[in-house]
């Protein structure tokens, strides 16, 4: 053995049983050398099934090496022993280098399914589209690898994958999983596809959690028609003691635009986890909302009636906030004042007028900004 090949398999065993810091510094020192120079010891590392952790150590090596271990993978994927091919396929998969695909291709014939599951979950990490006819055959294969496939196809998203994962909504065994696919990786399209899941009993939660967090991540509202049938079984889930659950219902609820849900937006004002998609739901509503929202005001108490003050001015009913002018809650009087200021009426500006002389300063100020508001607002005669 040369000088260089000694002090090369002195780095790799001493790199059993040392800590990852240790086998990091090992890994860098390793790579001063040419592959040629170590990768039969690493190949026999991965052989090693008497020692998990020089084993461990000759895959965190490869690994390291990034695209210059593929060839060498190439060979251990192809080797007599199955489980010496499952930890290529695993290399493989960390690597995720788009020069793996077709290696992986081919390895998907192995006669072992945990291999081919292995391959699969590789294919799905690199995300490469040449590799969708290998989730086809996958999904038609022993179960193991089936799921392995659904999960892979989650990792890659895109519009292929997901046509796939759509197809897989309808298979029994895996359309739990191919539902957690699309949560991960499904857009604005998907939520339609999942929409339809609500609809089974056994999916109606996961599929208005997938809802919730695409919506969510694409920052959009889901077309109404989606929930105007569920209104009646997302309004039962709001009974549940899961706060997950009731937060993913009512805001399903919020999305139905349907009026019967009104009073749940309204009681969903008080509740400081649904309160945002309260005010969103309701302000979504406009004019469907203003009586509701109207006889809640006068009949209310608590912090939330400046709130119901806020929304009848975001959605432009500032007549409806003349009857408030004299609350007795000085934030609903100063929500008045602020709203008032965008009529070009008399009684308005009688109102403004007279709230200069409240009690509070705030509305006070108030007042004098709707008044301002009143007049910039007044057209101008040369």
């Amino acid at each position: 053995m040369t000088d260089t090949g000694e002090r090369v398999r002195k780095i790799i065993e001493d790199l059993a049983g040392q800590d990852w810091w240790a086998r990091k510094r090992a890994s860098v020192a390793l790579q001063s050398y040419a592959e040629d120079s170590y990768v039969a010891y690493l190949a026999e590392g991965v052989r090693n099934h008497d020692n998990a952790d020089a084993r461990t150590s000759a895959m965190e090596v490869f690994v390291s090496l990034g695209p210059r271990a593929l060839p060498y993978l190439e060979i251990l994927i192809r080797d007599d022993d199955p489980e010496v091919r499952l930890f290529a396929a695993n290399m493989f998969c960390e690597i995720r280098a788009t020069d793996s695909v077709s290696p992986l291709i081919c390895a998907f014939a192995d006669k072992d399914v945990n291999v081919r599951a292995a391959c699969v979950e590789a294919l799905g990490k690199i995300g490469d589209s040449a590799a969708l006819g290998v989730f086809w055959q996958a999904l038609q294969d022993d179960p193991w690898v089936a799921m392995a496939a659904v999960h892979a196809l989650g990792e890659m998203g895109g519009p292929e994958a997901l046509a796939i994962l759509y197809q897989c909504l309808d298979r029994e065994g895996i359309d739990a999983l191919a539902l957690q696919a699309i949560e991960r990786c499904g857009d604005r399209e998907s939520i339609g596809h999942l929409a339809a899941c609500v609809r089974r009993p056994r999916f109606r939660e996961a599929a208005l959690r997938a809802i919730v967090t695409i919506a969510g991540r694409e920052r959009i509202t889901p077309n109404p028609d989606y929930f105007a049938s569920l209104v009646p079984a997302m309004i039962e889930m709001l009974r549940t003691r899961d706060p997950d659950i009731k937060r993913y219902a009512f805001v399903a609820l919020c999305w139905s635009r349907d009026f019967a849900v009104i009073p749940y937006m309204i009681e969903g004002l008080k509740d400081d986890d649904l309160q945002e998609y309260a005010i969103e739901g309701l302000w979504g509503m406009g004019r469907m909302a203003l009586c509701s929202i109207v006889d809640e005001l006068r009949a209310s108490e608590g912090p939330n009636r400046v709130i119901l003050a806020k929304l009848l001015s975001m959605t432009g009913q500032n007549m409806a906030l003349l009857q408030f002018a004299e609350d007795e809650d000085p934030e609903v009087r100063t929500e008045v004042a602020l709203s008032l200021g965008a009529l070009d009426m008399a009684r308005a500006r009688a109102i403004l007028a007279k709230m200069q002389a409240d009690p509070d300063e705030e509305v006070r100020q108030a007042a004098r900004l709707g008044l301002a508001e009143m007049e910039r607002r007044r057209p101008r005669h040369d």
